[in-house]
C-alpha cells in the first residue's frame, strides 16, 4: 500500500511540545511521524538534546506505533546520524554472521545494504535468522533516490493477528530452520549480485575458521564446511517471540519470503541457478525441513503485502523501528541513493 504525504492524519497528545507536530498516514498504522517545525532546532546539538530529553517518551511511542520518523531535524551527515543514534542504547551483539553485506561508515553507523537498485528487498525483521538480534533499528535517508528506493515497512502485529490458523499451527509446532550459504574466503568487502557468493570472511569479519566456529557456537548456529572452502550454517528458532516490553507474541522469521530465497531477487536467473547447485539450499524452512504448501505460501505473502506500507521519503529523515513489531524492506530505485542504519537496543 502506498500513501502520499497528503494522507497524513494529525495525532495530538503523543508529544506535547510546541517544537514538533505528530501525525500518521492512517489510523492505527505505523509509523508515527514527529516533524520539527521550521526553525525549531538551530543546530544538531539542539536536536540531539531534544531527543535525549524525550528519550523515554520516544521509547513508548516506538513500541505503541511500531516506529517513529524524525523529519525536519538538522541531520545531514553520517556523523550527525550517529549522534542521534547514540541517544539510544547500542546493540552490542555485533553483525558477525549477518546476511547482508554491510560496512561501517561512522561510529555506530553502517551501510543499509549493497543490493543494487533493480532489486526489491522483501519485508523482514533485522537478523530474523539469529536468536540474538537488535531490539530496534534506525534508518537515515542521507540522500533519497531520484526515483523509488523507499524504505518500506510492515505491521507484524497485524500479520501475526491475521495469520491463518493452518499456517500459525505449523509454525508454532515446528519452528523455523534457517539455512544460509557463504562462499569460500574472497578477501573482498564488495557485495556481488548473488547473496550466497559473499565470502564467509566478509560475513564473519575474520579470516579464521576457528573464530567462525566460535561465533557460530555463541549465536546458536551449526556450521558445515564444504570441500571447496565454502560454508553453510544452520539454526533452529521459534517462529513467535514474546516482546520484552509489551508481552505480545509476534511472528519473527523468513518463511514468508521463500520466493526471495528461491532467487526472485535476481532477475538474471543466476541466483536460482546457484541455488540448484547448493547441497543445502539457502532458505527459511519449517523446523522439519519442509515448506508451506504453495497455496499457503502465496497466502502468507499476500498477508504481509496487505500490511506493508510505503511513502515518499525526504532527505534527512530518520526512522527508528521496533525490530520485532515492524518489518522493513526496500523498493527498487533508479539514480543515487544513500541510506544508512544503526543497530539499537
Amino acid at each position: 500500500m502506498t500513501l502520499a504525504d497528503a494522507a497524513m492524519q494529525s495525532v495530538t497528545g503523543d508529544l506535547p511540545d510546541d517544537r514538533v507536530t505528530c501525525w500518521t498516514l492512517g489510523e492505527g498504522q505505523p509509523p508515527l511521524f514527529v516533524e520539527a517545525k521550521e526553525g525549531a532546532f538551530a543546530t544538531l546539538e539542539d536536536a540531539v538534546a531534544w531527543v535525549n530529553g524525550h528519550r523515554h517518551r520516544l521509547d513508548e511511542l516506538i513500541a505503541r506505533h511500531g516506529g517513529v520518523v524524525l523529519r525536519g531535524f538538522p541531520v545531514v551527515t553520517s556523523e550527525d546520524f550517529g549522534q542521534v543514534g547514540a541517544c539510544f542504547p547500542p546493540y552490542t551483539g555485533g553483525y558477525q554472521g549477518g546476511a547482508a553485506a554491510r560496512r561501517a561508515v561512522a561510529n555506530g553507523v553502517y551501510e543499509a545494504t549493497q543490493r543494487t537498485g533493480d532489486q526489491r528487498i522483501p519485508i523482514h525483521q533485522e537478523m530474523f535468522y539469529l536468536r540474538d538480534y537488535p531490539r530496534r533499528i534506525a534508518f537515515f535517508a542521507k540522500k533519497v533516490a531520484e526515483e523509488g528506493g523507499e524504505t518500506i515497512i510492515a505491521d507484524m502485529r497485524k500479520v501475526t493477528s491475521e495469520m491463518p490458523a493452518s499456517i500459525r499451527g505449523k509454525l508454532e509446532k515446528l519452528g523455523i530452520e534457517n539455512v544460509r550459504n557463504f562462499a569460500a574466503k574472497t578477501g573482498s568487502t564488495q557485495e556481488t549480485r548473488l547473496m550466497d557468493k559473499r565470502g564467509w570472511d566478509f560475513a564473519f569479519y575474520t579470516e579464521s575458521e576457528k573464530e567462525v566456529e566460535e561465533i557460530c557456537a555463541r549465536r546458536h548456529m551449526r556450521p558445515h564446511w564444504h570441500e571447496d572452502g565454502s560454508l553453510t550454517v544452520f539454526n533452529l528458532e521459534d517462529a513467535f517471540v514474546t516482546h520484552p516490553g509489551t508481552n505480545e507474541r509476534v511472528y519473527r522469521g523468513g518463511v514468508h519470503i521463500a520466493h526471495f530465497y528461491r532467487g526472485s531477487y535476481d532477475n538474471t536467473g543466476q541466483a536460482a541457478e546457484l541455488r540448484q547447485q547448493q547441497k543445502f539450499p539457502s532458505g527459511a524452512y519449517l523446523g522439519d525441513g519442509g515448506e508451506l504448501p504453495p497455496e499457503e505460501d502465496a497466502q502468507f505473502q499476500q498477508l504481509v503485502d496487505r500490511f506493508t506500507y510505503s511513502w515518499p521519503w525526504h532527505d534527512g529523515d530518520i526512522m527508528i523501528l521496533d525490530n520485532l513489531l515492524t518489518g522493513h524492506g526496500r523498493n527498487p530505485f533508479s539514480g543515487t541513493r544513500a541510506t544508512e542504519v544503526a543497530l539499537l537496543d
